[in-house]
């Protein structure tokens, strides 16, 4: 027999905001202001627009689940994918035609770009990861926008439209530009970060697959005979496959993992268990467990599909 049971249902708010900023050439240093921000307990500095007053965006939900999809399958198959997608590019939308700000690592006069910082922090035990870009156009060119473009990329990811909004200004020859575009995925459990995608930024925070400690994403089952725990003895099998869908202003990963038995069981018992290296980040080791009542009392079961749910819900 085989049962299908959903082992955890985690939502993970997806939210962005954006801002624009015009100013003249001599408020360049009045605009820009060393912010500190965090990735856990290490602090630093960047030098940033203010935040105040950023206005909502559309979170582009089919470029959102393009580098899910992407992302999910570099971290289970420990992947290394060898192009190297631009972190970053805004594109504007003008009567002309369209302009695109590239990928710099800072903030340079007489320029255009798009920077990133990231911050991360821990709140009720559960993570948030935050993604600034600032976008910049130090130049003496002058356009009229209609309409902004967020692309990013993540680790392991190509290039995908995640944002966009509309947005009418002019930018004179006698100014600066200056674009502040928000980010963030909240709410995620520990066990659950392995799956959030970690976007490409300044600080060099991503997931790190060929360390001497190897990641594992793994499902045991309590057959009542066993050490029911990490790297315990009980039936297990590793997380492999996935299933990614759009569902209206979700995006749907679902992690089956099949887990054979031997013999009868009254209950259901699953561990879900990660451990996650980082670079310049600390290693995220976490577990999750639940118990269930068999359809039928008695039941012998000789396999379970346990499925672990993530949405990734739009706001």
């Amino acid at each position: 027999m085989v049962q299908k049971i959903v082992l955890r249902n985690e939502v993970v708010k997806v939210k962005g905001r954006v801002k624009v900023i015009t100013v003249k050439k001599e408020d360049f240093f009045k605009v820009l202001k060393l912010a500190k921000l965090r990735v856990l307990d290490k602090e630093y500095e960047a030098l940033m627009p203010p935040m105040n007053s950023l206005q909502k965006n559309t979170i582009d939900v089919n470029g959102l689940a393009t580098i899910i999809q992407q992302y999910t399958e570099t971290t289970l198959n420990s992947m290394n994918n060898s192009s190297t997608p631009s972190p970053a590019q805004i594109v504007f939308t003008t009567s002309g035609g369209n302009i695109t700000l590239s990928y710099m690592n800072g903030i340079n006069p007489n320029s255009q770009g798009v920077t990133v910082y990231i911050q991360v922090f821990q709140k009720s035990g559960n993570y948030t990861f935050q993604y600034y870009y600032i976008g910049f156009d130090t130049t003496n060119s002058s356009y009229s926008v209609s309409g902004l473009e967020l692309y990013v990329s993540a680790y392991g990811t190509s290039s995908a439209r995640i944002a966009y909004a509309s947005s009418s200004f002019t930018k004179t020859s006698d100014s600066y530009l200056f674009i502040v575009w928000l980010i963030e995925f909240q709410n995620i459990p520990p066990y659950l970060v392995p799956f959030t995608p970690i976007l490409q930024n300044n600080v060099n925070v991503y997931e790190a697959n060929n360390l001497s400690i190897p990641n594992y994403y793994t499902v045991y089952f309590n057959n009542n005979n066993c050490n029911f725990s990490c790297n315990g003895d009980c039936p297990s099998a590793d997380l492999s496959s996935f299933i990614v869908s759009v569902q209206n202003n979700s995006v749907i990963l679902e992690l089956p993992v099949t887990v054979p038995l031997q013999g009868a069981t009254s209950n259901i018992e699953l561990l879900l268990c990660i451990r996650q290296n980082f670079y310049n980040m600390p290693t995220i080791s976490a577990y999750t467990s639940t118990k269930l009542a068999p359809p039928v009392s008695g039941g012998v079961f000789y396999a379970i599909i346990a499925t672990i749910e993530i949405i990734y819900q739009v706001s």
